[in-house]
């Protein structure tokens, strides 16, 4: 006889595994999965609990999650514990992420790439022309993310003025 599961531990299963197919491991995608289901931000000691997992495991995993822009931090006035929220918006996540990749990444590599290929075509050593060739192809690859980010930035915008955000 198999048992019914409620509708809260299928939701929560099915973004726990729609996490780790992104590349997350079991831990950081059960947290994921509780903090995006609850309604209100968990403490540290409340999310160990519900995973099972250790108050050292559960921060470590949450410090790598949070570095990621996945989720918030905070303390409660007067509470010296931490709490941890996820957004519920995918789109201002997917947002949040896109910006700062474009800032943190294409931006910087567009400005340093053209340098470092002028100084391959200026070196002398035996692997220069190979890494040369493999360094124009991640110009042409940041070049064709940046038009792709631009966009989907552009479109995320346009949904959120037409949802009146």
């Amino acid at each position: 006889m198999s048992m019914v599961k409620s509708p809260s531990v299928e939701f929560r299963e099915l973004i726990r595994d729609n996490v780790k197919a992104n590349g997350m491991d079991e831990l950081s995608s059960r947290l994921m999965a509780t903090l995006y289901v609850s309604t209100k931000e968990i403490s540290l000691e409340d999310l160990a609990k519900s995973t099972g997992y250790s108050l050292s495991s559960v921060s470590t995993s949450l410090k790598m999650v949070e570095r990621f822009g996945f989720i918030s931090k905070m303390r409660k006035p007067k509470s010296k514990k931490v709490y941890y929220y996820m957004e519920k918006d995918l789109m201002a996540m997917t947002m949040k992420i896109l910006k700062r990749k474009y800032e943190k990444v294409i931006l910087p590599t567009k400005e340093k790439l053209p340098k470092i290929i002028d100084n391959y075509k200026k070196s002398k050593s035996k692997t220069s022309k190979e890494e040369l060739e493999i360094a124009k192809n991640y110009q042409k690859q940041v070049v064709a993310s940046q038009g792709m980010m631009e966009k989907m930035i552009k479109m995320i915008d346009v949904l959120d003025r037409l949802k009146g955000k």
